[in-house]
């Protein structure tokens, strides 16, 4: 059997390896004698098309701000913003868009280093990426704004090298910054312009990424046949630039020499950006070279290949033997029920007879407890059934208690009271709260049941505060909601707003229909937050802590406010993303001394 097994894995093994090699490495010389000098020109040539498309790419965000930037009815907003020195409320959601619209390709592209947006205003305000608003007089950069204002009749994309410097204690940035004019549809002429700066450093590795070959430059030229990016830091002579500028548009292969080198060269004329030029060179010793080295390389190899095949099918034999016995031992043990043989830990290098040992292994181990889990999945299934028993008891048990307690109430005053009216208001939003069914109801049955909610703080408090409710029940009434999404915003504002305060409050819940989703604000006249503690509830609300919004109470409240059974505004915002899929949540605004905004989004 070891003989057979060694003629087989030569057969299989060194035959196959030794006839591809011979037969490619012949094809390769002599396909490569007479092609290479081709080949490299065609592949140049797709290298600079490639380039082309990849620079297309990195203006094409410019391009798509132009857009967005560029509609009447944006530039007319944003002009309104930049023109006063203070943001009202309305404006506040604009900026935060454009400022989006901005911040996203400044934070997801590496070769970006920042994004300018500015409309003429008599402040000199513009958007900045990472920034937001600002002013020239107060920026780092703020020679931009002059440089493109120089310009004669700018008109599509410009383009300019020049360095920033943010502090001064750092080393100039070099960057080149594409400028795009943001032209009024009335006059037609620029009112505004899109500053896009990039990493020149970033380019010029860029570019170095495409070199396929060692010593080959990849440069790019503007219509003027100054040097905007290379691949290598070396300067060219003077002589060198002077013949590439000089190339005719027609021309697309060429030598030059360079370093007491001769260079291939090939050029392409950009096809996004008038008079830009990409051209590639290539030593051509290095091409010469490979045909060489593939001659030598391919005698190698056949010898190599050779010798190491013989040698790894007698090794191969061997191994492909050890696992054959191996296995057929496991076999007969298992069928015997004989402990089974020691396997060793799969090393590094071992084959598929290895792991096919392994799983076999595991699978006969599993096989002998499968019983046992199996069993142990029976008895969590009971414990699970007499857990949803006990709870379908204790439900009804306090329904009975609360019913009692209420006719034990009127009995003892002969009429109606007001405890008659909490018991009553407290039976209906247990029954609510403990019902079954799924987490999603219509929003008119959360805002009833939330109502009894109210109605009992009102009975406690009397005229502390005075819930409004806003909304139209036409509108809301097809929705749905999460269950039990209502009252721990009010019960923040009550406990931590309207009962902090000296006077008399008010709660206001607000509904508003919008295209696709449901808008539920809760506003209170409360004491509100100062600065620090609202950062403090907003970081604790996105990290999913179970944190209130207000000042700590006292003992008493926080039975109430604070206890186990609360559903708290971190809970709230965790329950909507879940119920959702959406990673929008809980928005909290708040000024301490007038009061609190807590409001959601909740999606059709």
């Amino acid at each position: 059997m070891r003989k057979r097994f060694f003629i087989k894995n030569m057969l299989l093994f060194l035959i196959p390896l030794l006839i591809p090699t011979i037969v490619l490495g012949t094809l390769s010389i002599v396909i490569t004698k007479q092609n290479r000098e081709g080949e490299t020109a065609r592949d140049n040539l797709q290298l600079v098309h490639q380039i082309d498309r990849n620079m297309e790419l990195v203006f094409q965000d410019i391009e798509t701000l132009g857009i967005s930037m560029g509609t009447p009815e944006v530039l007319y907003q944003l002009e309104e913003i930049l023109r006063t020195q203070y943001v009202t409320f309305d404006n506040q959601r604009l900026l935060g868009m454009m400022r989006n619209l901005i911040d996203s390709p400044a934070n997801a592209k590496p070769f970006i280093q920042s994004i300018y947006v500015h409309v003429n205003n008599p402040y000199n305000q513009f958007l900045a990426s990472g920034t937001g608003l600002s002013t020239l007089d107060r920026y780092p950069d703020s020679d931009w704004l002059e440089r493109f204002r120089a310009r004669e009749n700018p008109v599509g994309i410009l383009l300019e090298q020049r360095q920033i410097q943010r502090y001064s204690f750092e080393d100039p940035i070099a960057v080149t910054t594409l400028y795009k004019p943001l032209t009024s549809l009335l006059t037609g002429g620029a009112i505004g312009v899109i500053a896009v700066n990039i990493y020149t450093d970033y380019l010029d590795r860029w570019l170095q990424s495409f070199a396929s070959m060692d010593g080959q430059h990849l440069i790019i030229l503007d219509e003027a046949g100054g040097i905007l990016f290379r691949n290598q830091t070396s300067i060219l002579p003077d002589s060198v630039q002077e013949k590439l500028s000089s190339l005719s548009p027609d021309t697309r292969s060429f030598d030059v020499e360079l370093d007491k080198q001769t260079f291939a060269g090939t050029q392409l004329m950009s096809g996004m950006h008038d008079g830009w030029r990409y051209i590639s060179l290539v030593p051509k010793d290095e091409l010469n070279r490979i045909s060489f080295r593939l001659s030598q390389s391919t005698v190698y190899v056949v010898a190599l290949s050779f010798l190491l095949g013989l040698a790894l099918t007698y090794l191969l034999t061997r191994r492909s033997l050890r696992h054959i016995h191996r296995m057929i031992s496991i076999i007969k043990s298992a069928e015997k029920g004989l402990p089974l043989p020691e396997i060793s830990s799969a090393g590094k290098g071992e084959d598929e007879y290895g792991y096919i040992i392994q799983t076999m292994t595991r699978n006969f181990i599993q096989s002998n407890y499968l019983g046992v889990q199996l069993s142990e999945k029976k008895f969590r299934l009971q414990a699970a059934e007499l857990l949803a028993l006990q709870s379908q008891i204790n439900p009804h048990f306090l329904f009975n208690t609360l019913e009692t307690l209420n006719w034990k109430a009127m009995a003892l005053t002969g009429r109606p009271n007001e405890v008659n009216d909490m018991l009553e208001h407290l039976s209906e939003l247990l029954r609510y709260t403990l019902d079954k069914p799924g987490r999603i109801v219509p929003l008119m049955k959360e805002i009833d049941y939330t109502k009894h909610y109210v109605a009992i703080q009102q009975i406690r408090y009397g005229d502390k505060f005075r819930c409004v409710w806003a909304y139209d029940p036409d509108d809301i009434q097809p929705y749905s909601t999460v269950k039990l999404v209502l009252q721990p915003l009010i019960e923040n504002s009550l406990y931590h707003g309207i009962k902090e305060m000296a006077g008399n409050g008010g709660i206001k819940i607000k509904l508003v229909r919008y295209s696709g989703w449901t808008a539920i604000s809760v506003i209170d006249n409360g004491v509100g937050m100062s600065k620090e503690r609202l950062k403090e509830v907003r970081r604790s609300v996105a990290m999913h802590m179970e944190e209130d919004y207000g000042n700590t109470g006292d003992a008493g409240d926080a039975g109430d406010a604070g206890g186990a059974g609360h559903i708290g505004l971190a809970n709230t915002n965790r329950r909507i993303r879940l119920a959702y899929g959406t990673d929008e949540g809980l928005q909290i605004l708040s000024k301490q001394g007038l009061g609190t905004v807590v409001r959601l989004k909740i999606p059709d």
